[in-house]
């Protein structure tokens, strides 16, 4: 699992329940880690917070499904704080 999470302390809670539960995970703090990390490893899942510094996780999920060189798509679920009606429309 990739964890897109820009906030330190959420990075840390979110990693210690996953791998509690037995799943490996690696932290990007911002889209354009995300790209790079693809690049390096494939993923199944990536848990992508949608407010982020450098490249948000609308650009980089966009930028994720445009990619050509990826072998296999990984599922990524969107996390985010934000209620509002706008950002849980752009998330489907």
């Amino acid at each position: 699992i990739l964890l897109a999470e820009d906030n330190r302390v959420n990075q840390l809670v979110a990693t210690g329940f996953l791998e509690k539960l037995g799943y490996q995970v690696d932290v990007a703090a911002n889209g354009l880690e995300v790209l790079q990390a693809l690049s390096l490893k494939s993923y199944d899942l990536i848990l992508m917070d949608c407010h982020m510094p450098e490249m948000d996780g609308f650009e980089a999920t966009k930028r994720v499904r445009a990619a050509a060189h990826l072998t296999s798509q990984p599922k990524i679920v969107a996390v985010t704080a934000s209620t509002l009606a706008s950002d849980v429309e752009r998330c489907r």
